[in-house]
């Protein structure tokens, strides 16, 4: 996790001091170097995990980048000796083929930003300021979107005042340190319930268990299609197989027990398959309270279930 902190960190920071502290012979060298490390920046923004360091973070480097590039605007001038043609050379290559390369991984990761259609909606399962994890409809925002049931899953966790999943001085190891950890899990919808697994015990991060890729979960039946909320702490679960539940309704609790990093809740929706069996079916699009939400999408709920 701290290779993540740096690299989102470090990284923007390098690329703005550059910007602001070079001084640039032409407007045109100006131009392409700021849309280089702007479009690397930006692939950052988009897709790394700010949850990880703080939000708060992720707000403040783009004004960072645009105050650079305001300074280095007002630093433009001719040089005095002609610039040597290989640096020439060498400063355009690098920033065209970070503009081409960043082009690409730009394009499919905005992809998963467009709603697609017939999307499901659903109530917030959880209360409080919460962020996305994985979600969305592209690889480079979801890393569910290649497992055909799960496509369009979402991973969600809770945020703490400092912007973070997890307190800035615990322990990654401690599951009570994690913000989202023992919260209540809501309905999201009216349904039966169809499947219950609880019982399952909650692993130390990083210990997974890939036996039970879903841990401890519920399976709630919603018209034709059924919702899976996953991840669940051992010994929450307040349901069972039959019964019905509407919007609202507490279920368990968010935990950490199956194939899962760290805490968090897992949800999606699938249509098809056999009745009762997770991962069985088609992935169905969703949206929260009327959001389709990716990576980093920050959304606050005070009545789950409404």
């Amino acid at each position: 996790m701290w290779l993540v902190v740096v690299v989102q960190t470090v990284v923007p920071l390098l690329l703005i001091s550059v910007i602001a502290y070079s001084t640039y012979p032409s407007k045109t060298q100006w131009l392409l170097n700021v849309v280089a490390f702007g479009m690397v920046i930006l692939r950052l923004l988009i897709s790394s995990r700010w949850d990880i360091s703080s939000l708060y973070l992720q707000a403040v480097i783009p004004l960072l980048f645009f105050t650079a590039v305001y300074g280095s605007y007002r630093k433009i001038r001719a040089p005095e000796t002609p610039t040597p043609i290989l640096k020439n050379v060498v400063v355009w290559s690098v920033n065209l083929a970070l503009i081409i390369l960043m082009s690409g991984f730009l394009w499919f990761s905005l992809l998963g930003y467009k709603k697609p259609d017939h999307a499901v909606d659903l109530a917030s399962p959880l209360k409080g300021t919460l962020v996305v994890l994985n979600g969305g409809g592209s690889p480079f925002t979801n890393n569910h979107f290649r497992v055909r049931p799960q496509s369009y899953a979402l991973d969600i966790l809770g945020v703490n005042k400092f912007g973070a999943r997890a307190s800035l001085f615990g322990s990654s190891q401690h599951l009570e340190s994690y913000e989202i950890f023992g919260q209540t899990v809501f309905s999201p919808c009216d349904g039966k319930i169809s499947a219950v697994v609880d019982g399952l015990p909650d692993q130390t991060p990083p210990t997974t268990d890939t036996k039970n890729p879903a841990g401890n979960h519920v399976l709630i039946e919603c018209g034709d299609i059924e919702i899976l909320l996953a991840h669940l702490r051992n010994q929450s679960v307040r349901v069972t197989i039959g019964e019905i539940v509407t919007t609202g309704d507490p279920l368990a609790e968010v935990g950490n027990s199956g194939n899962t990093s760290e805490p968090h809740l897992h949800i999606h929706a699938e249509r098809g398959g056999e009745p009762g069996v997770i991962l069985d079916g088609e992935s169905v699009p969703i949206t929260i309270e009327g959001r389709f939400l990716v990576r980093n999408s920050v959304f606050r709920s005070s009545e789950a279930g409404r």
